[in-house]
């Protein structure tokens, strides 16, 4: 049996009202308060952001110049001149050129760019150094060796130990070199770095991000019981490579290098990607279902800033769904630990409130999605950072187009004048007595085949007469060419050096171009140098770690070992080491020479000549071992089957 209610007029309106007000609570989106940790992330933001706004625009006028195009008040200025809009590709040009030469320094054919080197062994570890001992002296007693002679027998068994070692170290570096290269390869590694060497030629500074662990489904194929291979998908930790846009990355404004202080990374999500993310190790479900709710209401859309010039140039939609893209910062730097508890994460982690921790920090909105220790060891970031031409002090550098910037505009003007001196002297210029002219015809419009009027009564000249415009094309081609000359010089990248055949003098010959090519490549090996120390050998070293740490790496794979990059030492000259190689073979193949070298010291010269070509040397060269024994075989034939030298 229900009960019945009596409620007045104006108790009915109160009730309607507090449901409207119930309803539309409950349509607005949460509020939620802004979090220590995030406001500290959005505090570094704004200031990364304004310290960031003259940078953008170097940017971008260095993506104009490589691309070949007028800025937008540039070319009005040039349009409203009446002159032509003709833009010379000198700048994009040398990128190119100098984007294939570094690809072709750090991608040789059949080496890697980086090589791992065990750490010297100057003392044995203590337990192998005791149990040698104790083996020598009972040795000793057993043999009746006398014990005055222990210490020398100790000393030789010291070194023969030492080198056993040092070849059993080699060989864990060298199969941690095989894994580490199958996780670059795996990772993306080659096109990321292809997009990342674009930039160093482009921008003022190039950034590459890595390794990135994620999960990753992968692919594998059992046999079935009756044949049949069943396909299975696992999980497995993964590690990735990232270009990241210059225009996408902002360092603290007091950083000079990558690992000084903290910077701001301006990622980008979807809503499927956030909805993959939850419940995933280290990021907060709960905060990741705000930002979808907040998503659906505001967007969270270019929330961080505009970019639409940047997307114009890159040729990028500029349209976007509101629905589509979840803007986002990725903070990487150190935090205290007090924000790091208020957040949640747990105090086995973070034991002193007080100390600062170095954390990789996702914020979306107000919401802190990720808040993670860097896995490193020593808490290094896994941002690289190298430039074309570093600047002390800076964390921007100068960027190509920025050092051929004059150069360029010089170019275009002696281009534009040729062209607009071209047209004018197509045609001849008339004059006609102003008697003839037209009612209302005004010109002052300077163009081929322009009619001037003149005033027949105060002249002496006919009534109609033509003068032709004088023609400077050969001196403003001139003008042009000087230009595109000095681009080379202050540049160090000479045409000749990418299959041009504008040099003179010393480039007609082959040993005056070898001594030209090592001449200019010094630029080139600046930079390869700032790429090895700058990304090179830290990104490795942090793939070496993640190796170390990873339980399913075998133990024959690690050890003690420290990266080197090679690019800098051994592929600038692995060309023209090989073609002296090859000369010195050519020289050597005679009989006196012979006799001095030995079969021995002919096999190591050609084991260099074919170790440094695409040709593996272990299929062709035999070994020391191997040597021997033909030899020894061709002395038991007799002397009348030993090959003669001149052979």
């Amino acid at each position: 049996m229900g009960i019945l209610l009596k409620a007045n007029a104006a108790q009915l309106q109160q009730q309607d009202e507090a449901r409207m007000r119930n309803d539309v609570e409950m349509s607005r989106p949460p509020t939620i308060n802004i979090s220590s940790l995030a406001a500290h992330v959005q505090q570094c933001w704004e200031s990364a952001k304004a310290n960031k706004i003259e940078i953008t625009t170097r940017l971008i006028d260095c993506l104009y110049r490589k691309k070949g195009e007028y800025p937008p008040e540039k070319l009005k200025q040039i349009q409203k001149a009446g002159v032509t809009t003709i833009y010379m590709q000198v700048t994009g040009n040398k990128c190119r050129a100098a984007k294939a030469w570094l690809s072709d320094l750090f991608s040789p054919t059949g080496d890697r760019p980086f090589t791992l080197e065990p750490t010297p062994i100057s003392e044995l570890p203590p337990e192998i150094e005791q149990a040698l001992v104790e083996q020598a002296i009972a040795g000793a007693q057993q043999y009746g060796v006398p014990m005055e002679q222990v210490e020398m027998l100790l000393e030789q068994h010291e070194e023969r130990l030492k080198q056993e070692l040092k070849e059993e170290a080699e060989g864990r570096a060298e199969k941690a070199s095989e894994y580490i290269e199958d996780m670059l390869v795996e990772g993306g590694w080659r096109s990321e770095f292809a997009a990342f060497i674009d930039d160093v030629t482009t921008f003022p500074a190039a950034i590459l991000k890595g390794p990135i662990l994620r999960f990753k489904r992968q692919l594998s194929w059992v046999e079935g019981p009756d044949g049949e291979y069943i396909p299975q998908i696992s999980r497995k930790i993964a590690r990735e490579f990232k270009r990241v846009s210059p225009f996408d990355f902002y360092p603290a404004p007091s950083s000079s290098r990558i690992n000084d202080t903290w910077c701001i990374e301006h990622v980008r999500f979807t809503a499927s990607e956030l909805t993959g993310l939850r419940g995933v190790k280290g990021y907060s479900s709960k905060n990741i279902a705000n930002v979808l709710i907040e998503h659906r209401y505001n967007g969270l859309r270019e929330w961080a800033f505009g970019d639409s010039e940047r997307e114009l140039l890159e040729q990028r939609r500029q349209v976007y769904d509101d629905h589509e893209i979840i803007d986002g910062l990725e903070f990487c730097g150190n935090v205290s630990g007090r924000m790091l508890l208020e957040h949640g994460m747990s105090p086995e982690i973070v034991t002193d409130p007080l100390d600062e921790y170095p954390v990789s920090i996702v914020l979306i909105g107000n919401f802190v999605i990720r808040a993670m220790i860097n896995p490193h060891p020593t808490g290094k970031s896994y941002y690289y950072k190298a430039c074309w031409e570093t600047v002390p002090g800076s964390f921007w550098g100068k960027a190509l187009p920025e050092i051929m910037a004059d150069t360029q505009d010089a170019a275009n003007a002696a281009a534009r004048a040729l062209i607009n001196n071209m047209s004018m002297g197509s045609g001849p210029q008339v004059a006609v007595d102003s008697s003839a002219r037209p009612a209302g015809e005004i010109s002052s419009k300077i163009v081929p085949w322009k009619v001037w009027y003149f005033d027949g009564n105060k002249s002496k000249n006919a009534g109609v007469s033509f003068f032709q415009p004088e023609l400077k094309a050969n001196e403003l081609l001139q003008v042009y060419e000087r230009f595109v000359r000095y681009s080379d010089e202050i540049t160090g990248l000479p045409s000749y050096a990418f299959g041009s055949d504008q040099g003179a003098g010393a480039a007609k010959t082959a040993s005056g171009l070898s001594m030209l090519m090592n001449a200019s490549s010094k630029t080139i090996k600046e930079v390869v140098r700032n790429v090895d120390i700058g990304v090179i050998e830290p990104l490795v070293d942090f793939v070496y770690v993640t190796l170390m740490l990873d339980p399913e790496i075998p133990k024959d794979a690690k050890g003690d070992v420290k990266c080197k990059a090679r690019g800098s030492d051994s592929l600038v000259h692995k060309e023209s080491q090989l073609l002296r190689q090859q000369e010195l073979l050519q020289m050597t193949a005679n009989p006196i020479d012979m006799q001095i070298l030995g079969m021995e010291g002919r096999r190591e010269q050609l084991h260099e000549v074919y170790k440094n070509g695409s040709i593996p040397a272990d299929r062709i060269v035999p070994t020391r071992e191997e040597l021997e024994q033909r030899l020894q075989q061709q002395m038991q034939q007799g002397p009348s089957e030993v090959p003669n030298a001149n052979q």
